[in-house]
């Protein structure tokens, strides 16, 4: 079967999902430079060819149409595009693709945007399908052909299933580019209040983030680390904490067998829906009488964190792989040829 994947992008945390895909059917992905939204390339692509667009490819109208030139070369039995309306040429082609080549859109599909919300939902109506990150999107869409692929960056042989070293001071773990929309300074003020607790802080530039701020001694900064770098942090760590937005570090924390404190009033990706699955730990951080609280019931309790760590674990490694996302992936492809051939 060949396929073609129109992705925003392909960074490094999608090569294992992408090179799986690409051991099933004969996989073209295209995808805007990695560079252009701060993302990091993988080292090596395999199992499938890669085009990567030289134009933005977001006008409508284009002098250069690379999506199109690719699809007319190539003649693939099935196309899947990313339905992410920044780049609104993606409806011209879906126009001028579908009628011949089965059209089935991809991702996180809704957004903060309420007026793109209802277009994207026809645009879905419209084609013979969706492939969405989680079952809470599903629900909000009627269509047979919709299913949810449980987005993960991690294959079952990735999961760790580390102990949880107990102490006298619990050790919290961050992962992640220092962003506002993450709330890092509310993790400082923690560690500020309470000496019971060691804050790790890893990823780019958390120096520079900080420098102008009081940095306790409780606090440690750590660069960049990625893949198997990551697993003395997670060693090191108790818990997990997500003062503001969640996304992917949901997932990684699932992997390395690490409970999560997340932000309950803060607006989070759609991977949130794996911390509520396995009954993950919500409190507003901002609220310092209930972040105590719990804090204290956890260091007198610590059994009470190493189950959650176990709950997160066992339902994303059953659930919230690659292996899964392909999986699901390959079967809507398959329905979508099916259905056309039937017409």
């Amino acid at each position: 079967m060949r396929v073609i994947l129109l992705l925003d992008n392909a960074p490094d945390y999608r090569e294992s999902f992408l090179r799986c895909l690409g051991n099933k059917c004969e996989l073209t992905v295209i995808a805007h430079p990695c560079e252009l939204s701060k993302l990091q390339p993988p080292n090596q692509r395999c199992n499938y060819n890669y085009i990567e667009l030289n134009c933005n490819n977001r006008t409508v109208f284009s002098a250069k149409n690379e999506f199109q030139t690719t699809v007319d070369s190539i003649s693939p039995q099935i196309l899947c595009v990313s339905l992410n309306l920044r780049f609104p040429k993606r409806i011209i082609d879906f126009y001028r693709n579908k009628k011949n080549v089965p059209w089935i859109w991809w991702g996180q599909v809704f957004g903060k945007n309420k007026i793109l919300n209802p277009l994207k939902l026809y645009l879905i109506k419209k084609s013979c399908g969706a492939l969405v990150y989680t079952e809470d999107i599903v629900n909000k869409i009627n269509h047979k052909n919709v299913i949810s692929f449980n987005n993960s960056q991690f294959s079952k042989d990735d999961f760790i299933e580390l102990p949880n070293l107990v102490t006298n001071k619990l050790k919290f773990l961050f992962v992640g580019r220092p962003q506002k929309r993450k709330k890092l300074e509310l993790a400082l003020k923690l560690a500020k209040r309470r000496k019971d607790v060691i804050i790790r802080l890893v990823g780019p530039g958390m120096d520079d983030y900080f420098k102008d701020m009081g940095i306790p001694e409780n606090v440690e900064f750590y660069p960049a680390a990625h893949g198997s770098e990551l697993i003395e942090h997670f060693q090191w760590s108790n818990l997990v904490i997500n003062p503001g937005h969640a996304g992917l570090l949901v997932m990684n924390a699932a992997t390395h067998n690490r409970p999560l404190i997340i932000d309950s009033v803060s607006e989070h990706a759609p991977e949130i829906q794996l911390a509520r699955e396995s009954d993950q730990f919500f409190v507003d951080f901002e609220n310092q009488e209930a972040l105590d609280s719990l804090l204290g019931n956890l260091i007198n309790n610590p059994f009470v964190y190493e189950k959650k760590g176990s709950q997160i674990h066992k339902i994303a490694k059953n659930k919230y792989t690659v292996e899964n996302m392909t999986e699901k992936h390959m079967y809507l492809f398959q329905k979508g040829l099916k259905e056309s051939k039937s017409i």
